[in-house]
């Protein structure tokens, strides 16, 4: 039983920090406490996501 169950990553959460300092960042341009125009955003966790996936599936 032990066997089948999968390892515990440990590691800093990038993914995580990254997606609630985008989340940060969106709720203040929607208060209007800043104006940020950065259309490039969805590219960046894309290109986040990617590289994240294949540094997973190459270690393994």
């Amino acid at each position: 039983m032990a066997k089948a169950m999968k390892k515990h990553h440990e590691g800093f959460p990038t993914f995580a920090v990254i997606l609630l300092v985008v989340g940060i960042i969106w709720l203040l341009n929607d208060l209007k406490i800043i104006a940020v125009n950065i259309p490039w955003i969805p590219m960046v966790l894309i290109i986040v996501a990617v590289g994240m996936i294949y540094n997973r599936i190459s270690k393994e």
